[in-house]
């Protein structure tokens, strides 16, 4: 042996404490930089012709264009294209739900694109149906927030939307 030499012995005790050492700071690394993204989920949000939440009309006539903002936001952890759909519901049963759209007919709608959160506001100029048997009538401007879904190459409803009623004049 030389002289100011040490020999290190590791016996398989300190191996194991190293080791171990060594794969818990590994999980901590990977648990610090990979974390899952969370809940994923889209929004859509009606505002009024100032795009704030508020003065919405409550009387609309006959072919009557009314000047509405729509709010939409991303957080499904990737871009998206998204379609807002209008139409109008005559009572509560034509009303979508969180997992079917609307049955009536859509009389308009807006397309767009959306990085991971972030939102847009646009304006959204609607008619009222010219049909004289919605005079009188409490009518509800329903917009639904679509999603385009890749894997599928297909529109689907997210079952978000956002939607105001108002009465049918003359």
């Amino acid at each position: 042996m030389v002289c100011g030499e040490e020999k290190v012995i590791l016996d398989e005790e300190v191996f194991a404490v190293i080791l171990a050492l060594a794969i818990v700071a590994s999980s901590i690394g990977i648990a610090l930089t990979w974390r899952p993204f969370g809940e994923r989920f889209v929004a859509i949000g009606l505002l009024d012709e100032s795009c704030k939440i508020g003065v919405y009309p409550k009387t609309a006539a006959l072919n009557q264009s009314l000047k509405l903002c729509i709010y939409v936001y991303n957080h499904m952890g990737k871009p998206i294209a998204y379609q807002v759909m209008y139409k109008v519901a005559l009572n509560t049963s034509q009303l979508p739900t969180t997992s079917a759209p609307s049955v009536a007919k859509p009389l308009g709608k807006w397309l767009g694109a959306l990085d991971n959160d972030r939102d847009e506001q646009f304006f959204a100029f609607v008619r009222i149906p010219w049909d004289r048997g919605l005079l009188g009538r409490n009518i509800s401007l329903v917009f639904e927030l679509w999603v385009f879904n890749t894997t599928t190459g297909s529109w689907m409803y997210s079952g978000v939307w956002g939607h105001i009623w108002v009465e049918v004049v003359g």
